[in-house]
């Protein structure tokens, strides 16, 4: 095979990694950086060697198969050297998303009953030294800040390998892997409840990436800047097990702050993002006056990036429209953890706006008569850990219930409408889709965030979050006096604005799918508040709870004669 050729068959990410070190061996792989240096490359033989290296460290430490570890980090070199050791060992790799909660973690902590729980040593006090057991080992990263190809230190002083050694070891270790075993336990982010823990497969992992590469026309010399957490298994499949697959070139963000200049220094050819992000370039640039200027959006993303694509959410259509105009495409793709969990992308030639593509080459999709996607093949995962009732209520045989509402057209090209769970029925017997409605408000410059509520009333409601940016230049514009953010949120042209913007995007919707009273709130969604998933998505249950009392108050009767979608401009 030649150096950087894609891989097409395997059962393990294990043995993925194996074969893109034996082609390339001294090729520049992954690129990281810190606060006080320029990026660094380390070649594939350098990470062969960290991996054999902590792979004896964790054995040493009693580490086997079926061993739970878990790992509470921020992205860096060290993640992916654990992740790929535990895989030769075996082990269940248990990520947890630094954005967790204590009482978050803690409940994870309880579900799994893990053995050794690696974590920075910036996040140890606090959390772990107090909740933890004293059977469970706590390993802490060194985080001194200072670059360097050295293992990770803290797991134990192994002897120094040749590659040939580590080589041969890891390729004892990577053919006694079962691939229908366990490999990592994940975390539901816990939009519709408590998490649970989706357990997935060596194949599953595999698999999936292999199917994403063979997608996608990714080349050798292409650098993928990487900046979505690793814990998410879209940034571990997407940017992690897809590069090992192509043989590309891999850079870390140094921090969600220095995205943008993380791309002046890296020039991406690709990035993998969430909605929020792109939509927060446009807004960048839009505020800046340089929107309109041709070319500045390949600029802020490094002056070479040649596809981005975008999962974990809706991108709305605004957003879509600016990347269109400056000669960027932004690929939406679907999926979910129990799928490993790419479903469908769009690729570079075969992509519709608001489509998330076409379904992953070896395996099902289908409608159900509910209307409910399905799909089923080698990514769909194992099960949930300890909860049969729960796998056996996403589960119809082999076929994984997605909870999405969905169509596939003639084309093949698949679209996601809503969340069956989320449906919410008005006290009329009519059925809603909130999701469709948020992605319409959303689309307005003035909204930053929206929830629609309505479950059992008789006309809908908005719990809406401003865009900071976009308020205070439309407010200078206007020439208002508002001098707080509390005055901003209750003044009457403000609030007409939003009533505009409401009526405005939902023009052609149905009668029962106006929104009617609205709430501008003074403060965001946020996954520390739990109102936000770690990847960036709402947690509908938690948001309706925190704000009951405001819901409420905008369902109490008005006495004004107007009629009732003009009741709340004032």
């Amino acid at each position: 095979m030649d150096t950087g050729e894609e891989i097409q068959q395997a059962d393990s990410v294990a043995t993925i990694f194996l074969e893109r070190v034996r082609v390339g061996p001294k090729l520049s792989a992954l690129w990281t950086r810190t606060a006080d240096t320029a990026y660094r490359a380390t070649t594939w033989e350098e990470l062969l060697l960290e991996v054999a290296s902590v792979a004896d460290a964790l054995e040493q430490q009693g580490v086997t198969r079926g061993t739970r570890v878990v790992q509470l980090s921020e992205n860096r070199r060290e993640w992916i050297v654990l992740d790929l050791a535990l895989q030769f060992l075996g082990a269940w790799h248990v990520p947890i998303s630094t954005h967790a909660s204590p009482s978050q973690i803690r409940q994870i902590l309880d579900h799994c009953d893990p053995a050794i729980i690696v974590v920075e040593s910036t996040l140890k006090d606090g959390w772990i030294a107090q909740d933890i057991t004293e059977s469970v080992i706590t390993i802490s990263f060194d985080d001194d800040g200072k670059a360097s190809s050295r293992v990770m230190s803290k797991l134990a002083d192994a002897p120094t390998l040749t590659a040939q050694h580590a080589l041969a070891d890891l390729q004892r270790r990577a053919e006694s892997i079962n691939p229908d075993d366990v490999c990592s336990l994940v975390y539901t982010s816990g939009t519709t409840g408590p998490p649970k823990g989706v357990m997935l497969t060596h194949r599953n992992l595999a698999f999936d990436a292999l199917a994403v590469v063979h997608a996608y026309e990714e080349k050798p010399a292409d650098k993928r800047l990487s900046f979505l957490p690793f814990s998410h298994l879209y940034a571990r499949t997407c940017d992690v097990y897809t590069w090992m697959a192509r043989g590309s070139q891999l850079a870390l963000a140094h921090s969600r702050e220095t995205i943008l200049a993380d791309c002046q220094a890296i020039q991406p050819k690709l990035i993998n993002g969430v909605p929020y992000f792109y939509q927060k370039v446009v807004e960048g640039l839009k505020a800046k006056g340089k929107l309109n200027s041709p070319g500045t959006l390949q600029t802020a993303l490094g002056g070479e990036v040649r596809m981005c694509a975008s999962g974990g959410a809706p991108l709305a259509g605004w957003v879509i429209e600016a990347f269109e105009k400056q000669g960027l495409t932004l690929l939406e793709g679907y999926g979910m953890t129990e799928a490993s969990p790419v479903i469908s992308v769009s690729t570079e030639g075969a992509h519709r706006a608001g489509s998330v593509g076409m379904k992953l080459d070896g395996i099902e999709v289908r409608i159900s008569e509910q209307g409910e996607l399905e799909t089923r093949g080698p990514h769909v995962m194992k099960g949930y850990y300890h909860d049969d009732e729960a796998t056996r209520q996403v589960m119809d045989g082999d076929w994984l219930r997605t909870g999405d509402i969905g169509l596939i057209d003639n084309e093949g090209f698949l679209w996601i409408t809503g969340r069956q769970k989320e449906m919410l029925v008005l006290s009329t017997g009519r059925k809603v889709n909130p999701a469709a409605l948020e992605l319409a408000i959303g689309s307005d410059p003035l909204v930053a965030q929206v929830v629609v509520c309505g479950e059992g009333r008789k006309c809908l409601s908005a719990l809406i979050v401003p865009d900071p940016e976009q308020l205070r230049r439309r407010i200078k514009e206007a020439r208002l006096w508002i001098f707080s953010k509390q005055q901003a949120l209750q003044h009457p042209t403000v609030r007409g604005w939003y009533r505009d913007a409401l009526d405005c995007q939902l023009a052609n919707r149905a009668d029962y799918e106006q929104v009617g009273p609205f709430t501008i709130l003074g403060q965001g969604f946020t996954p520390s508040t739990g109102e936000m998933t770690a990847k960036l998505s709402l947690r509908r249950d938690a948001i309706v709870k925190n704000y009951h009392d405001t819901i409420e108050q905008m369902y109490k009767p008005q006495e004004v004669s107007r009629p009732w979608w003009r009741l709340w401009t004032s």
